[in-house]
Order: C-alpha cells, then sequence, then structure tokens
C-alpha cells in the first residue's frame, strides 16, 4: 500500500515544484539555514564567517612576508650599485693589495679596479660558450696570465662572435701579446658551476675558477678573476670589450613589489569588510532603518545619468530595471515612453504590479528510510 502511494505522490510533489517556476519566471529568493533568524553582526559567530575573517588575517600576513621580502631585495640591489659606483670608475690598486691569497675575495670587491702584471700563457687558453654581448651569443676568450711569482691569475680578455662555418665554435681569436704585459682588469667572482665538468676541449661552460684550476693547474687564483679594461703593450683588435659601461642593478622593481604585495593585504580585508556589509544588509533587510537605506541609496543611483552601457542594454534587451528609476521591482519596456535625452536622467514609470519571487530553502537532506516489507498477511 505505501509502495502505490508513494508512485502516487512522487510525481504529484515534482509537478507542484515545478510549476512555479514555469508560471513565475521571475527573482528567486534564497534562504541560507546557517544564517537563517539572524539579525544585526550575529553572522560574524557562525564557523562560515570565522573561517573568511581567519583567511583575510592569513592573506595579509602572507602579504606582509612577501613585501617584507621584496624591500629587503631593494635594499640589497641599493648597496650593490652603491658598491659597483664607487669601484667602477676608481683607480686601479695591485693585485697584491687587493687579493692577498689565491682565494681572496670579497663582495664589496665587485668591479674593483685592479693593475695585474706578467706573461699570457697562450698555450692554456680557454673559451667559454654561451655568452652573450650586445644581444648576440658567442664566446668569452679566458687567457691565464703568469705573475713573477709564479701564481696564475685568470684574464677575460674579451669576447669573440662564432665561426661563419659552425656556429659551435669561436671564430678568429687574435694571439695575446707576448712578453711581459701591463693589464688593468676589473674583479669578477667565481662563478658557480654550469653543466658537465669536464671541458669540451678548449671550451668550458661557466668560469668557475677551481674547475679551471684542474684544467690548467699550478697556483691559481680561485677567488676572483679580470675583465680586461686596459693593456700595454696595447692587446691585438678583434675581441670586443666585456662591459664598457656601470652595470646597475634594477632597484624599482622591488621597491614596487614591495607596495603591489602591501595593497593585496589591504585589498583582503577590503573584500571581507564589502562581503560584511552584503550580508548584513541581506539579513537585515526587514528592519526599518535599513529599508531606508537602501531606499536612499536607490535614489542616489537613479539622479545618475544613463551610460553608453544602459542605453546599450537597452537597445539589445528592450527593457531597463526599474531599480536603475529608483523603484523596486522587474524592468520597464523599451517601448515606454521616456522624454530623457541620451545620458540624462529621465522621470521614472509608473511601476508595474510585480509577482513575488519565488522562495527556496537550502537545508540538510533528510536521512532515507528503508521501505517496509509489504504485509502479506
Amino acid at each position: 500500500m505505501d509502495t502505490e502511494r508513494r508512485a502516487e505522490v512522487e510525481p504529484r510533489r515534482a509537478a507542484e515544484l515545478a510549476r512555479p517556476a514555469a508560471r513565475r519566471p521571475g527573482p528567486v529568493a534564497v534562504y541560507d539555514t546557517v544564517t537563517e533568524g539572524m539579525t544585526g553582526r550575529q553572522f560574524l559567530r557562525t564557523r562560515r564567517w570565522f573561517a573568511l575573517i581567519a583567511s583575510a588575517f592569513v592573506f595579509a600576513i602572507a602579504c606582509g612576508f612577501l613585501a617584507n621580502w621584496q624591500f629587503d631585495r631593494g635594499q640589497q640591489a641599493t648597496a650593490d650599485n652603491a658598491i659597483v659606483a664607487a669601484n667602477f670608475s676608481a683607480d686601479p690598486v695591485p693585485i697584491e693589495q687587493a687579493l692577498p691569497t689565491l682565494v681572496s675575495y670579497d663582495p664589496g670587491q665587485s668591479w674593483q679596479r685592479v693593475s695585474v702584471t706578467g706573461v699570457y700563457q697562450q698555450a692554456d687558453e680557454l673559451v667559454v660558450r654561451n655568452r652573450s654581448n650586445a644581444g648576440a651569443n658567442g664566446f668569452e676568450v679566458l687567457t691565464p696570465l703568469q705573475l713573477g711569482d709564479g701564481s696564475v691569475f685568470l684574464v677575460d680578455r674579451g669576447w669573440v662572435a662564432p665561426a661563419s662555418d659552425d656556429a659551435l665554435a669561436p671564430g678568429t681569436i687574435p694571439a695575446p701579446a707576448t712578453g711581459r704585459v701591463d693589464v688593468a682588469v676589473q674583479l669578477r667572482p667565481s662563478e658557480a658551476p654550469l653543466g658537465a665538468a669536464v671541458p669540451d676541449g678548449n671550451q668550458i661552460t661557466s668560469i668557475t675558477l677551481p674547475r679551471v684550476q684542474q684544467v690548467i693547474g699550478g697556483e691559481v687564483y680561485t677567488g676572483a678573476y679580470g675583465v680586461l679594461t686596459g693593456q700595454n703593450p696595447a692587446a691585438a683588435a678583434g675581441l670586443a670589450p666585456i662591459q664598457t659601461t656601470m652595470p646597475t642593478e634594477d632597484v624599482g622593481t622591488h621597491y614596487s613589489y614591495t607596495l603591489q604585495w602591501l595593497f593585496f593585504g589591504v585589498l583582503g580585508f577590503v573584500a571581507l569588510g564589502l562581503g560584511i556589509r552584503s550580508e548584513f544588509r541581506k539579513l537585515n533587510s526587514d528592519d526599518p532603518e535599513e529599508r531606508e537605506r537602501a531606499a536612499s541609496r536607490q535614489r542616489k543611483a537613479a539622479k545618475k545619468p544613463f551610460t553608453d552601457e544602459e542605453l546599450e542594454d537597452e537597445e539589445i534587451d528592450g527593457f531597463l530595471p526599474l531599480t536603475r528609476w529608483g523603484i523596486a521591482g522587474g524592468a520597464v519596456s523599451a517601448t515606454t515612453p521616456r522624454t530623457a535625452l541620451p545620458g540624462k536622467q529621465a522621470d521614472p514609470p509608473a511601476t508595474p504590479p510585480t509577482a513575488p519571487p519565488d522562495v527556496y530553502v537550502i537545508e540538510a537532506a533528510p536521512q532515507s528510510v528503508p521501505d517496509a516489507e509489504p504485509d502479506d498477511r
């Protein structure tokens, strides 16, 4: 008997639920049972809003850490630029003074000018591949310079383009000066390893000085090498200089990112505040004071002139929302006479009757109960 009744009731119930939507395709009101019946700001005590508020604080803290990180990077870039500015155009100092030991080098010596005297060892010359210069890819020529005490200092003599018939090989490299030479260089630190440790012929992938020492042997300066800026006797033509202008790190980008992260942190609280305001207005819509505030906002919005987008929507949709005229309801047909010129405000039309919205309640699904076995007695 229960099965027959259920078969009769379920289609009828489905038809009753479908009928209002077919009869009134207007606005739909949705009630949330979590906040139903709450007034004022009681909703802020629900777990949902606790989670949203906590998320806003966590997001702001994360943005604060990121902003501080970018600020520190900007400070470091500023300090690095100050060091380079002091060293780049300073008078050269003897290498014995700048680098008292083979492993000496301090970040404060970046691009410091140093004078060195020695003899080039062309037999141990290396080329560093995949080095760019003025937007072109090529090779840098690294030539050992043997000092009077027998130690070896690596000098980057310049850049050369690839061979015309083989992009993997350097073009013609001019021979270094023979005999005793006085060179002026700018110090650069040993680079991080890149690629295989075993060189390909006389080609290496990075100026990693400990690796170079393993290749050429001897007492090699492994803390820093030098970029050639001047030489006596003069160097032969054919190699492009490595650095002709003072290098600088971009500082403004880091400070810009600092402000952006701070803005994002504040924006999270702004979004939270807008959500709280929207929820407050929805839950307190029956309050007389809130109704008056809503009506006041609607009247202010209705005083604004029509925008181009609204006029275009009217042409496409054939109506304007009644709220645009300061009237609660649905829409006014575009065939309704109005005397406003484009971009001007017109007198609102009479309010047409509006149907109440459909109401749906969000609630937990009921627990299913197994059907009772039919009584065969």
